[in-house]
């Protein structure tokens, strides 16, 4: 991958002896990808007793997954605090026209009488209003702030995930958890940015909350993985059909 920022061999055999794991594939083949030693919100992170001079990044080199260090993590309470500051309104031209990058590729391949589900939805429930607003019915969950988990034990036409994988602790199961909800014929969605070229001055990774960051290869080894077809992809939005 172009643009990349590692360290030195040395540091690569650390971390092979840490054991980190990819958390998506599960490989242990995992190098040090980008050392961040500037702007780092520290004070947005879990208290620790160790001194933080660094916050490292590893790239699997099966999946290509990006994994923010996993020792450095915010707590619950931390997240729920930065995902309040959000500022998403679905009466807002600007917002509505960002999430209709992945609600109008999605909704097209969904029948007649379909049934969706929002997962990460936030605290508001913007993605279920502009499905509904297309006649189409659609349900929202979020583990913070729409924690109904009786809605995860449903199966549906659709689901959407706007920017909301990079936020995934354990995206294995998290898109095994999700293309288990999934009707065969049924379609995921799902919108995050991608990892760009120069990825030490990319804004997305200084968030948080942002704990793993994909490139359109990760989005392929998910395909594989879950049998799934990935029929759109751009601009960071992906579609892929639950083949039967």
């Amino acid at each position: 991958m172009k643009g990349e920022s590692r360290e030195s061999d040395t540091l690569d055999t650390k971390v092979a002896r840490r054991g980190i794991e990819c958390p998506l594939c599960g490989s242990n083949d995992v190098v040090v990808h980008h050392v961040a030693t500037h702007s780092v919100p520290w004070q947005l992170y879990a208290p620790s007793s160790e001194p933080r001079d660094a916050l490292h990044f590893y790239r699997c080199s099966c999946c290509e997954l990006i994994v923010k260090d996993p020792a450095v993590r915010p707590t619950l309470e931390q997240e729920r605090a930065h995902y309040a500051k959000h500022n998403n309104d679905i009466r807002d031209p600007g917002y509505r026209n960002h999430l209709c990058r992945l609600v109008d590729p999605v909704l097209s391949h969904v029948p007649e009488h379909g049934i969706g589900l929002d997962y990460g939805c936030g605290p508001s429930v913007s993605i279920e209003v502009l499905a509904r607003e297309r006649g189409v019915e659609c349900r929202s969950y979020d583990p913070h702030f729409l924690p109904v988990s009786d809605v995860l034990n449903d199966s549906y036409d659709f689901i959407t995930c706007s920017e909301v994988a990079e936020h995934f602790a354990c995206p294995a199961g998290e898109f095994e958890r999700l293309c288990g909800m999934l009707k065969d014929g049924g379609v995921l969605g799902v919108m995050t940015q991608l990892v760009p070229e120069t990825f030490a001055d990319w804004w997305y990774h200084r968030d948080p909350t942002h704990l793993v960051f994909y490139s359109p290869h990760a989005f392929r080894w998910i395909a594989r993985r879950h049998n799934l077809k990935l029929f759109e992809s751009a601009g960071g939005v992906f579609v892929l059909r639950k083949q039967p």
